[in-house]
């Protein structure tokens, strides 16, 4: 899954689907342990999948709320006796009358299953269907744990000023709240040949392969026509990174405000209020 389609939605749908017994909003809504995890789901439940409409034999039709691939894993939930929930593996997707691979959300189709792999004297319209294996997905998550890359990096800006006659400045920022100041430790000579540029300083700091991190939007005011070593700015980037993680190491786990806190509350009330 490439970064730019990764969405704070599948961030979610592949926690469900490495292991889940349902989401919580934590302690964002005060110290409400009961309210951590369902006391009524002892194994993996997985993600949302949708509601049965109709039962048949070896099959059931479903509402979507999410999408379906032949050879999804599911689950009928039975809150009357959920020692017999009924599950398996999707063997055929009917949709319109027609066999599909797959199905999107918002459509009613019918899901079909090898015989005999469910009871359906347990499975009962309206009853909640999750989906608890996706071995597409399943491959993509895990990709991230094969590749030392990150698959979501922190983007830094960076302001640049190089004078002459005195020591080159860096200021960082990122979205993590994070304001360093770095300076050089000698004066800038005037440049004979080779001034310092901006694609210069981008290709230099941009240089941060196998970090959490890659480089925004970066701004210079250079004086002068300074020059700079690239060992100067190689130093620098190595500083830059010796000081970010420092700084994630030292932040404190809490750091919203109290408005920040209630916007969230309000935001996840209005997510899962009742329709």
């Amino acid at each position: 899954m490439s970064e730019d389609t990764f969405s704070l939605a599948d961030s979610i749908r592949n926690l469900e689907q490495t292991f889940s017994r349902g989401l919580s909003t934590g302690w964002l809504e005060g110290v409400k342990p009961y309210e951590l995890v369902s006391g009524d789901v002892t194994s993996h439940r997985g993600t949302l999948l949708g509601t049965v409409i109709e039962v048949r034999r070896d099959a059931a039709v479903v509402k979507l709320s999410a999408s379906v691939r032949c050879g999804d894993g599911v689950v009928f939930e039975n809150t009357n006796d959920s020692e017999h929930s009924q599950g398996g593996r999707v063997y055929e997707i009917i949709r319109r009358g027609e066999s599909v691979k797959e199905a999107e959300s918002g459509a009613k189709v019918l899901l079909r299953f090898a015989n005999n792999s469910i009871d359906d004297r347990y499975v009962a319209e309206n009853q909640t269907v999750w989906k608890t294996d996706d071995p597409r997905r399943q491959r993509e998550i895990q990709k991230t744990w094969k590749t030392s890359s990150p698959n979501r990096c922190i983007p830094l800006n960076i302001k640049v000023r190089a004078e002459v006659g005195k020591p080159i400045e860096l200021f960082i920022t990122n979205q993590l709240g994070a304001n360093i100041h770095l300076a050089g430790t000698d004066n800038l000579e005037s440049a004979r040949k080779h001034p310092l540029t901006l694609e210069m300083l981008r290709e230099q700091l941009d240089r941060l392969g196998g970090t959490i991190y890659s480089l925004g939007h970066v701004e210079a005011e250079m004086i002068g026509s300074p020059m700079v070593p690239l060992s100067v700015l190689g130093n620098l980037r190595r500083e830059m990174l010796a000081e970010l993680e420092a700084a994630s190491m030292n932040r404190k786990p809490y750091p919203m405000t109290e408005e920040a806190l209630e916007s969230l509350r309000r935001e996840n009330r209005n997510k899962y209020a009742p329709a």
